[in-house]
C-alpha cells in the first residue's frame, strides 16, 4: 500500500441531493487500492459499494474512529484521475451529485464480470501412451487438426463424455484451462484503403492534423453538405492519431447509424476499433470497455456515453451529426450535453474536438462565426450533384380531389423508380397507423387514462397505444360514448404509409424502420443490410433513416408530411424541420444516378421548408438567428426548464407557485447586470404523464451562473405527498 493509509470514498447512492463522501482506513492486507478502485465499505450496519476518489496519509480525526475498507472489488480501476476530474466538473456544471456523474463513467455490466470459457489444447512434446483408448485417440487427432478449441465444441463434435477428456488431462497429454472470451462477435468487413482527398478535403485534413501534431486543445466545426466526404476526413484524421500513438473517439447520434459507421471504421482499422452503444448487452459493453481499458484498441465508435471511454491518451474526439438532440441526456441526472462534456475532456487531454454536420445547430454555427470554433467547410458533393427538390402543396392536392397520402407527383415518381429497379426512401416522423381515433358523430377521441394524450392506432397489433406510458386497449369500432359506428382513424403514421404503399404497389418489396420494428437486438442492422443489399425496393421510416444511409441505388426520397415537426410548440421546431428535411433529402443520389426529393407539406411558404428545398443553410440561419435574437432564445440566452410533478394537481400548482417565488428571490440577489425572464408557472404542453400532473417554469438568462444558483436552491427543496422537482439546464426540448 506504500505511504497511503486513508481513502475518501464516494458512496454509490442516489437517494438524496448531497454526496456522501466518507473517509475509511486502508487495512494493511489491501495492497491494490488506487484512485478509481471500486470498494465495499461499512455504512451503519450494512455494506455499501463506493469508489475511492482520494488517498492520503493523514486525517484530522482519531484513527480508532475510522472504519476500515472491507475489500477492493476488482483487480482494475474503473476511472483514472482525468475522468475523475471530468466527473467533478460535470457535478459542478450540471448541478448533480458526484456519484451521479461518476455513474456515467462506470462501465455497464461491471457486475457481470469477465466471461471465461474452458478451452482444450494439445500439450507440446507429449509422449505416446499405450494406455490411450480409441476414443481418446479421436480427441488427439481432433486437436491436431483444429488446434486449441472450446471444451464444449470438442465434446459436442465428437459426442464424448467430459470424463474422457479429463482422463487425458490427468495424463498431461492435453491441457484444459479457463480463458477470457469477448462476448461481442464483430462482423468481418473487407479491408479498404484511404481515398485521395479532394482539394476541400485536403485543406480540412491538413488544418486539423496540424493541431493534432502540436498536442493542443482546439475546437473545429466542419460544415459539410451531405455527400461531401466528411467520413473520409474523419478516417484520415484518425489515421494521423494512430501514427502519433494517440486514441480517437467517434460519436454518432443513435444506434441506427452504427451499422454503416462501424463497417466503415472497421474496414479501415480492423480490430483497433471498439464499439459502445445501447444495442449491446451489459456483458458485451463491459468486454468492449475492457479492451479499451487494456489498450487493445485505438478507436471507439459509439453513441452518447462512448464519450467516457477509458482512453488515457486521446488525440481527437469527433461528434458526427452534431446537431442531433440525442447528444443531450434528458431522462435523468446528470442532464449533460455530450458536446460540452467532449469539449471539457479535450481541454483536460489537450486534444482536438471536431464537430461535423450538414445542418449545424444554430448555437454551434453562431459560435463558429464568433471564432469560438474554427469553421471549416466542405461545399461540394464528391462527384455528385445535390438532389433536385420539389415541394408539393397538399392543400392543392386536396382541392383537386386527391385524398391519398401521396401527391400525384410522388405516386408517379415511386412507380417510375420501381420500373427502373431503383430504390426509394419514404420519410414520416411519426410511427403507428393513425395519430388518433375520433367519432364523427360526437367528437369522442380515446385518450390515455394516465396521460393527457390521445391514443395512437397500431394496425399490426390492432391496438390503441399510448406512446408515453405504454397503456393500450383493443381497437375501437363502436363509439363508447354515443354508440355510433362512424369511428374514423385520422392522421398518419409509418404503419399506415406501409399499408398504402403495399396497396398501391402490390409487387413492391417494402421495409419499415421505426421504434416498433427495431425493438429486438440487431434489428437496425438487419433492416439496413436488407435494404442495402437490394432485397427491398422501398424503405419507410422515422428520423432514424434521415441520416447515415449511404446507399447508391437510392434515387428518390419522399417526405410524406413535413409539417409534423414544424407545428411542435417549441422554439426549435423550425430548426428541427429544416435539419430533418435537409438530412433526409441527402439520402438521395449518393451513387452515379441523380437524386430526386419530393417534400409534401401544407405550409410551403415557411422559411424552413423553402430553405430545405433550396438546400440553403445560410439563408435558414439568417432567418432563424433573427427570430432567436428578437425573442431572446439561445444562443442569446441560456435556459433552465423546471418541471414540478405529482399525483394531485392542486399540490403541484401550489408547489410550482412556491418555486416561482424562490426563483425570483434568487435572481434578485444576483449583483450581475443580466437579462433574466421567468415564464410560468403554467401547465406543461402535456400536462399529465403516467398519472402525474406537470407544471413548468422556464427561465431565460444571459448568465448561466445565475441559473446554476437557482439549481442549487432547487436541490435543497423538500416536498411531501409525492411532489418531484426536476430541472434541465440548457434543454434541447421544452415539451
Amino acid at each position: 500500500m506504500g505511504v497511503y493509509m486513508f481513502a475518501d470514498v464516494v458512496l454509490n447512492e442516489f437517494s438524496r441531493n448531497i454526496d456522501r463522501i466518507l473517509t475509511y482506513r486502508v487495512p494493511d492486507d489491501i495492497k491494490n487500492l488506487k484512485i478509481g478502485s471500486r470498494v465495499l465499505v461499512p455504512v451503519n450496519k450494512s455494506f455499501v459499494e463506493g469508489y475511492a476518489i482520494n488517498l492520503s496519509e493523514k486525517i484530522e480525526i482519531p484513527i480508532e474512529k475510522v472504519k476500515p475498507i472491507m475489500r477492493v472489488l476488482d483487480d482494475f480501476t474503473v476511472f483514472d484521475e482525468k475522468l475523475l476530474n471530468l466527473a467533478i466538473w460535470m457535478r459542478d456544471y450540471y448541478k448533480c451529485n458526484l456519484s451521479e456523474s461518476l455513474q456515467c463513467i462506470i462501465p455497464s455490466g461491471i457486475k457481470n464480470g469477465i466471461k471465461k470459457v474452458k478451452k482444450v489444447t494439445l500439450n507440446k512434446g507429449y509422449l505416446d501412451d499405450a494406455s490411450i483408448t480409441p476414443r481418446q485417440f479421436e480427441i488427439l487427432n481432433y486437436l491436431k487438426d483444429n488446434g486449441t478449441v472450446l471444451l464444449s465444441d470438442l465434446v459436442k463434435d465428437l459426442n464424448i463424455s467430459y470424463s474422457t477428456v479429463n482422463s487425458l488431462a490427468r495424463k498431461g497429454i492435453i491441457c484444459v484451462y479457463y480463458d477470457e472470451v469477448n462476448r461481442l462477435k464483430m462482423s468481418d468487413y473487407k479491408k479498404t484503403d484511404k481515398l485521395i482527398p479532394t482539394k476541400e478535403q485536403e485543406f480540412v485534413i491538413n488544418e486539423v492534423k496540424h493541431s493534432i501534431g502540436r498536442n493542443v486543445f482546439e475546437k473545429y466545426l466542419l460544415f459539410g453538405v451531405t455527400g461531401s466526404g466528411k467520413t473520409e476526413v474523419y478516417l484520415q484524421l484518425i489515421e494521423k492519431c494512430i501514427e502519433e500513438g494517440k486514441e480517437s473517439i467517434v460519436l454518432v447520434p443513435e444506434i441506427s447509424l452504427t451499422p454503416q459507421t462501424i463497417e466503415r471504421f472497421i474496414s479501415r482499422f480492423g480490430n483497433l476499433v471498439a464499439v459502445l452503444h445501447s444495442g449491446l448487452s451489459d456483458g458485451e459493453r463491459f468486454d468492449e470497455w475492457r479492451r479499451i481499458k487494456n489498450g487493445e484498441v485505438k478507436v471507439v465508435v459509439g453513441v452518447r456515453n462512448a464519450i467516457f471511454a477509458p482512453f488515457s491518451n486521446i488525440g481527437l474526439i469527433i461528434i458526427d451529426e452534431e446537431h442531433e438532440n440525442t447528444y443531450k441526456q434528458s431522462d435523468f441526472k446528470p442532464k449533460y450535453n455530450v458536446k460540452e462534456v467532449a469539449e471539457k475532456r479535450c481541454e483536460i487531454e489537450k486534444a482536438v474536438l471536431l464537430l461535423g454536420s450538414a445542418t449545424p445547430q444554430i448555437e454551434s454555427y453562431y459560435k463558429a462565426l464568433r471564432n469560438e470554433y474554427k469553421l471549416l467547410k466542405l461545399k461540394e458533393r464528391i462527384g455528385l450533384e445535390l438532389p433536385e427538390v420539389d415541394v408539393v402543396n397538399m392543400s392543392r392536392e386536396l382541392a383537386d380531389g386527391n385524398n391519398s397520402i401521396f401527391s400525384r407527383k410522388l405516386y408517379k415518381e415511386i412507380r417510375e423508380n420501381l420500373m427502373k429497379g431503383e430504390q426509394t426512401i419514404l420519410f414520416l416522423n411519426r410511427r403507428g397507423y393513425s395519430s388518433f381515433v375520433m367519432c364523427r358523430d360526437c367528437g369522442y377521441v380515446p385518450e390515455c387514462p394516465n396521460c393527457d394524450i390521445s391514443l395512437t392506432f397500431h394496425a399490426n397489433e390492432s391496438k390503441l397505444r399510448c406512446h408515453y406510458c405504454g397503456y393500450n386497449i383493443n381497437t375501437v369500432y363502436v363509439c363508447p360514448k354515443c354508440g355510433s359506428r362512424r369511428v374514423r382513424y385520422l392522421g398518419i403514421g409509418t404503419e399506415r404509409v406501409e399499408k398504402e404503399v403495399k396497396k398501391l404497389f402490390p409487387r413492391s418489396r417494402v421495409l419499415r424502420m421505426d421504434i416498433d420494428t427495431t425493438k429486438t437486438k440487431g434489428a437496425h442492422e438487419k433492416i439496413f443490410n436488407e435494404f442495402k443489399n437490394g432485397n427491398a425496393d422501398i424503405l419507410i421510416g422515422t428520423q432514424m433513416i434521415s441520416k447515415g444511409f449511404d446507399i447508391p441505388n437510392v434515387t428518390l426520397v419522399g417526405v410524406i408530411l413535413a409539417d409534423v415537426t414544424l407545428n411542435i410548440p417549441d422554439f426549435r421546431s423550425g430548426e428541427r424541420t429544416f435539419q430533418l428535411l435537409t438530412q433526409v433529402a441527402g439520402r438521395a443520389g449518393r451513387g452515379s444516378k441523380p437524386g430526386r426529393v419530393i417534400i409534401q407539406t401544407y405550409e410551403e411558404d415557411n422559411y424552413s421548408i423553402i430553405s430545405a428545398k433550396n438546400q440553403d443553410y445560410e439563408s435558414f440561419y439568417k432567418e432563424e438567428i433573427r427570430y432567436r435574437e428578437t425573442y431572446m432564445y439561445p444562443p442569446f440566452t441560456h435556459l433552465l426548464n423546471i418541471v414540478v410533478s405529482g399525483p394531485i394537481k392542486n399540490d403541484v400548482v401550489t408547489c410550482a407557485a412556491s418555486v416561482y417565488n424562490l426563483i425570483y428571490k434568487t435572481i434578485n440577489k444576483s449583483v450581475k447586470k443580466s437579462y433574466n425572464k421567468v415564464l410560468g408557472p403554467s401547465s406543461a404542453p402535456i400536462e399529465r404523464i403516467k398519472n402525474n400532473y406537470r407544471w413548468q417554469i422556464i427561465i431565460k438568462s444571459s448568465e448561466r451562473a445565475i441559473l446554476q444558483d437557482v439549481c442549487d436552491v432547487l436541490n435543497t427543496l423538500k416536498f411531501h405527498k409525492g411532489i418531484k422537482i426536476s430541472f434541465d439546464l440548457d434543454p434541447l426540448n421544452l415539451i
